[in-house]
């Protein structure tokens, strides 16, 4: 019993701490607030970049076509882009807004900035963090393609009493830790406030292809649907950009235990906004979505009308 009083009362002040933080947080970031688009159907899919993607886009590809589609990151490398004309993309890594005209390292951003500005012409709105503003991709891509549209989204973490870091999220001015694209993702189409979002190719199962070699270097095989798996290889994971020291596997271990928390998060959150989550991936790791496949939804939202 007073080991339980004092679990709550710990639990309390962490809440409180991190409360106030997060809103000294937002005070400084307030002028940096989300405003996002109408949805257009109520129904939407987020594709993530998983190699499960290659199934779900061969058996449900024209249940996918009737949905809003988002992407992410370098989905717009896979042939299927142009096919698909996705209403909303949503890039999140930091590496594309350091990227400028001099940068050598980075073939990837720059295929995907000329898929941008030369064969997207379809409107398009693409969200970015707030960060992103002025940076030499997003002027490229504002200057030479109007069919796109930017959106710019608070990436202010927060966290704290349930309920303020509710109201933050859904007014824009924060966002639960986003350790993965789609995590941010699902949060803006859940402010969108879609009745449901399917989740597409989120395998998330990066420990398969954790190793470590003989010098215990961590190295991961980054593996996505439109990858050549031949052209693949394991490569070191560094943590600093000179390149001397990888990752720990504790230190990966901790961030895979980010992205699966955040997950479990959003399902909160979307309960709380009345938005149904479904992880219809083939393939997925994650256990904070219920799992159906796409017949056993339709039949049952037919049955609900």
């Amino acid at each position: 019993m007073v080991e339980a009083g004092f679990n709550s009362l710990s639990q309390f002040l962490s809440d409180l701490f991190a409360s106030l933080v997060s809103l000294l947080k937002v005070a400084i970031r307030g002028r940096h607030t989300t405003r996002l688009p109408d949805r257009q159907l109520p129904t939407c899919s987020v594709l993530g970049n998983g190699p499960s993607l290659n199934e779900s886009l061969t058996d449900q590809f024209d249940f996918i076509r009737q949905t809003e589609i988002v992407c992410v990151n370098n989905f717009a490398h896979a042939e299927v882009f142009l096919r698909l004309r996705p209403q909303d993309y949503v890039i999140s890594d930091p590496n594309y807004f350091v990227f400028t005209e001099q940068t050598t390292d980075r073939d990837d951003i720059r295929k995907t900035l000329s898929i941008f500005q030369n064969q997207v012409d379809w409107p398009m709105t693409l969200y970015v963090p707030h960060f992103a503003k002025g940076s030499y991709l997003l002027g490229k891509i504002e200057a030479s393609n109007p069919k796109i549209s930017v959106v710019y989204f608070n990436y202010t973490v927060v966290r704290g009493f349930r309920r303020l870091t509710y109201w933050l999220y859904s007014k824009g001015l924060g966002m639960p830790q986003a350790q993965t694209v789609i995590i941010a993702a699902l949060t803006l189409m859940i402010n969108r406030k879609f009745d449901t979002i399917y989740l597409f190719g989120a395998d998330t199962s990066w420990h398969e292809q954790i190793r470590l070699n003989e010098q215990n270097q961590l190295l991961i095989k980054q593996i996505h649907f439109y990858d050549k798996p031949k052209d693949l290889a394991h490569q070191p994971v560094y943590m600093d950009a000179q390149r001397q020291r990888t990752f720990s596997m504790a230190a990966q271990f901790l961030s895979l235990h980010k992205v699966f928390r955040g997950y479990e998060v959003l399902r909160d959150y979307a309960d709380y906004r009345g938005v149904r989550v479904i992880n219809a991936s083939a393939k997925s790791y994650i256990d904070a979505f219920e799992r159906e496949s796409i017949s056993q939804s339709v039949n049952q939202s037919m049955s609900n009308e």
